[in-house]
């Protein structure tokens, strides 16, 4: 264990190490930085967003999966925004970063988001490994929504950050008189601008009970491939009548145990690793 601290140390300059004891073991593990591929986007914001389109050619999950195996001594960094559905420090996010770890055989620490201070709170490890780390940033902010997450950017990627893979997880909070890809545009804009090199993934969130969710996310995934930014599925996982959606929900929105089982599987399998 301290032969890969050492390790991790010196591979991820950016990060200070946090020393966290659980039954008088030390787990320290450093959150990291690279780069990846950008996109740019589309029509009803042209003015405040890049002009052109890229087709999306490889799903930016497996493109990251991929370069993270062929440079396995390198560190790599995920971020994600969004709401409370991926705030759960025992829920879907964290879930796929453990597996995703294993799978990469690489150490992963996350931070969660806290938005009574707007600031991370402690270093949470999620696996360990023998190649260079990943930074896990869960900016999931419970109540909030994309326009949140765009004012508070600079302090959720923080200055020596640089994601290779930015997944935004919006929808329940958003105005569902507007089509869900126009409300996400500015945040989609500065992302681009901020960090060119990063892939954006977009999730389509699971269904709220006893609303038509489905009317505010038609067009979403078309939207998004048009801008060359994968959406992962979630919403087609569940069922959408209230009998059955209830048992997978803790409210009318945020998954119960078994529904962050079906996030769980949903988003682990675009990154094709298993849950």
């Amino acid at each position: 264990m301290f032969n890969a601290v050492k390790r991790i140390a010196g591979s991820a300059p950016i990060w200070a190490w946090i020393v966290m004891v659980v039954c008088a073991l030390v787990l320290v593990v450093g959150l990291v930085v690279s780069s990846n591929r950008t996109a740019p986007t589309s029509d009803a914001t042209a003015a405040m967003t890049p002009t052109s389109s890229t087709p999306l050619e490889q799903p930016a999950t497996l493109a990251f999966m991929e370069d993270a195996k062929a440079h396995a001594a390198e560190p790599r960094t995920i971020v994600l925004l969004g709401d409370s559905t991926g705030a759960a420090r025992d829920g879907w996010a964290p879930k796929v970063g453990t597996a995703i770890s294993q799978t990469l055989q690489r150490p992963m620490a996350t931070k969660f988001w806290n938005t009574t201070t707007n600031d991370y709170g402690a270093m949470v490890g999620l696996g360990d490994g023998p190649n260079g780390p990943i930074g896990f940033w869960n900016g999931s902010a419970s109540g909030k929504d994309a326009n949140y997450a765009l004012e508070n950017l600079d302090k959720m990627i923080p200055a020596d950050a640089s994601p290779d893979l930015i997944m935004l997880n919006f929808g329940h909070t958003q105005d569902p008189k507007t089509a869900l890809a126009e409300q996400l545009q500015p945040l989609i804009a500065q992302l681009r601008k901020e960090y060119p090199n990063a892939d954006l993934v977009a999730i389509k969130q699971s269904p709220a009970q006893g609303k038509n969710t489905g009317e505010q996310t038609a067009g979403f995934a078309s939207a998004m491939d048009a801008e060359g930014i994968q959406v992962i599925d979630v919403y087609s996982a569940f069922p959408t009548d209230d009998a059955s959606l209830a048992p997978l929900l803790k409210d009318t929105v945020n998954p119960s145990p078994a529904g962050q089982q079906i996030w769980t599987t949903t988003v682990l399998k675009a990154f094709e690793v298993q849950a």
